[in-house]
C-alpha cells in the first residue's frame, strides 16, 4: 500500500459523520498550526487555542491517525518531494468547481519550472538569492517544483529562494505552509484576497524566521533603492551637464 493510500484510509477513518471536506481542513489545519508554532513565538497563545477547538472535535485515536497522517506526509515529502497534499485533495475529489478550486497536477508543475528555472538562475546570480511572488498559490505545487528544478541546476532552494504565496482558501494556505516548512523554504504566506488587495493573515515559515530573512529582504530593498537613487542622480547631472552651454574664455 502507497503512503498515499494510507494517508487516505487514515482520513476517512476520522469521517464518521463528518464530511471529508472537514476532515481534511481540519488535518492541514491542526498540521500547519503544529508546525509554525514550534518556531515562531508571536501569536503563539492564539494559534494554541485555535489548535485546541480544532482538536477538541477529535477523539485521542482519531487526534493518533492525524498525527500518523502527517508523519507520512513529512516521509514522503522526503522521500520524493512533490505536491504531496495538493493531490490527495484531488483525489479527495474535494476540488470546488463552482469556486474554481483545481490544483494544477504536478507535472504541468515541473514543465513550468523547467521554463522559469533561467530566470531564477540569473536573479541568484545577480542577487544571491531568487525572490519569487505567487499568487493564488494552492498547495504549492509549482513551487516544489521549481526548488528541486534549483537542486538539479546546484542551487540551494533552501538559502537561494525566497517565497511569497497568497491564496484566498484556507485550506490552501495551510498545505502551502506544510509543504514549504517541511522543504524548509523560506516564505512568507498570506491568506489575501488578490482582488481586493485584504489580507487575512501570513505565515512566516520557519526557514524564514530561523534565517532571519525579514530583515535581509528589507536590506536587498534598501540597497535596490540606493542604487536606483544612484542612477537617477547620475543620470540628471548627466544631463544637466550636456544641457549647460560651454563657457568660452578670452
Amino acid at each position: 500500500m502507497s503512503s498515499y493510500q494510507k494517508i487516505v484510509k487514515l482520513l476517512e477513518a476520522n469521517t464518521g459523520a463528518r464530511r471529508m471536506s472537514q476532515v481534511f481542513e481540519d488535518f492541514v489545519e491542526m498540521a500547519a498550526l503544529a508546525l509554525r508554532n514550534a518556531v515562531d513565538v508571536h501569536g503563539h497563545a492564539e494559534r494554541e487555542e485555535q489548535y485546541l477547538r480544532t482538536a477538541s472535535r477529535y477523539d485521542r485515536a482519531e487526534l493518533y491517525r492525524f498525527g500518523h497522517a502527517l508523519a507520512l506526509v513529512t516521509e514522503e515529502m522526503g522521500r520524493e518531494p512533490c505536491d504531496v497534499l495538493g493531490r490527495l485533495y484531488m483525489e479527495l475529489e474535494l476540488g470546488n468547481e463552482r469556486l474554481g478550486q483545481f490544483y494544477t497536477s504536478y507535472d504541468i508543475a515541473q514543465l513550468m519550472a523547467g521554463m522559469q528555472i533561467d530566470s531564477v538562475i540569473d536573479q541568484v546570480h545577480a542577487h544571491d538569492f531568487a525572490d519569487l511572488y505567487e499568487p493564488t498559490c494552492g498547495a504549492g505545487a509549482f513551487i516544489v517544483a521549481l526548488s528541486q528544478a534549483m537542486l538539479e541546476r546546484g542551487l540551494n532552494p533552501q538559502t537561494q529562494l525566497h517565497v511569497t504565496a497568497e491564496d484566498i482558501a484556507p485550506p490552501a494556505t495551510h498545505m502551502i505552509y506544510i509543504h514549504l516548512t517541511l522543504l524548509h523554504i523560506p516564505a512568507v504566506v498570506r491568506r489575501r484576497n488578490t482582488l481586493t488587495m485584504q489580507t487575512f493573515d501570513s505565515w512566516p515559515t520557519p526557514a524564514h524566521i530561523l534565517g532571519g530573512w525579514g530583515w535581509r529582504l528589507r536590506l536587498t530593498q534598501v540597497i535596490g533603492a540606493t542604487q536606483r537613487l544612484l542612477k537617477t542622480t547620475q543620470q540628471d547631472s548627466a544631463e544637466s551637464l550636456w544641457a549647460c552651454p560651454a563657457s568660452h574664455h578670452v
